[in-house]
């Protein structure tokens, strides 16, 4: 089968187009013939060595999301048949014609949904929806600010803000067409933050007292200046590969103990099965609800692997990038 794998952390010209072995379901998995494989920006860090390898060693294909149907099952799985439609998160990588996952994790995909806009449930969705359930609501939060909203996890997180009634959304984005977007998705106010005095508008909007919950996916200038508007009193959750080299320093410190602040990291993989189960049970209600839009718009061929990854990288797209597979 053909395969986008990684065969050293150089960047796009580490990606490699080639035939691989179709994998066999182990015991417990299934195989999917994939149709669309979503691409991240976990992975855009992943092919410069700044994320994890999840103990992969080169060359290994690559992906995370993949959806498709079913074409095989493993031992010891029950109530899945061939033929069914699911996405999931891959084990033998997703950037390919085929690919196993967990028989205990498949989602079925809903309805008619496409493969492409399937691809964009289980990590963008589930972040999002899981991020807030846990981190946000039962703090009673009023104000939130969303860095990169209009990215994949970033629309997400829009829309369930508003769903679960949040008053006051503020986006950031580094373009007007991004934030007019995320103002029609339900942002309350939208900031482009390559703007001079973008953080003093944040404190306009919340009367000077500055936000209940940052969302922390972004380093550098706009990560430092978002640490500054937390709230007396409130959160900072860091999620997000881009955050994975980033250092607190000694005055963002005594901000946190003298503002009585919360600093709280957050990775949806590393939930409990339990609330895993809960949370998607109820995510998936909202999404058949059709409450929340989706965007997979950025389609690539396994062979434009280079032009998909530079894309992303370059923040030109709005919402999901993925793979057409055929």
């Amino acid at each position: 089968m053909k395969a986008i794998q990684l065969v050293d952390f150089k960047g796009v010209d580490s990606l490699a187009y080639v035939d691989v072995p179709t994998p066999n379901p182990a015991p417990g998995e299934v195989l999917i013939k994939v149709k669309a494989a979503g691409i991240n920006y976990a992975e855009v860090e992943q092919i410069q060595g700044k994320y994890l390898t999840f103990g992969k060693d080169l060359p290994f294909t690559m992906g995370f999301e993949v959806a498709g149907i079913i074409t095989e099952i493993g031992q010891n799985v029950l109530e899945i048949k061939i033929g069914d439609r699911v996405t999931a998160m891959a084990i033998s990588g997703g950037f390919a014609e085929y690919a196993t996952a967990s028989a205990d994790a498949l989602i079925p995909i809903p309805g008619n949904m496409s493969f492409a806009d399937a691809t964009t449930i289980p990590l963008q969705g589930m972040t999002a929806y899981t991020l807030l359930k846990y981190n946000v609501i039962p703090y009673m939060s009023e104000s939130i600010l969303i860095q990169a909203a209009a990215g994949g996890v970033g629309l997400y997180l829009v829309q369930l803000a508003k769903y679960f009634g949040i008053k006051k959304i503020i986006a950031l984005s580094g373009s007007d067409d991004k934030l007019e977007l995320t103002k029609d998705l339900g942002a309350h106010f939208a900031i482009n933050y390559t703007k001079p005095g973008w953080a003093s508008e944040v404190l306009k909007i919340t009367d000077g007292k500055g936000v209940d919950v940052v969302l922390q996916m972004s380093v550098g200038e706009v990560g430092q200046e978002s640490f500054k508007l937390i709230a007396n009193g409130g959160r900072i959750i860091v999620f997000g590969s881009k955050n994975y080299h980033d250092i607190i320093t000694t005055e963002q410190i005594r901000q946190l103990i003298w503002q009585n602040q919360t600093l709280a990291g957050f990775a949806f993989p590393a939930l409990s099965p339990e609330k895993n189960r809960e949370s998607l049970s109820e995510f998936l209600k909202i999404i058949k609800s059709n409450k929340i839009r989706i965007f997979a718009n950025h389609p690539y061929s396994l062979t434009q692997a280079k032009e998909a990854f530079l894309a992303l990288q370059g923040r030109t797209t709005i919402g999901k990038v993925y793979f057409n597979i055929n």
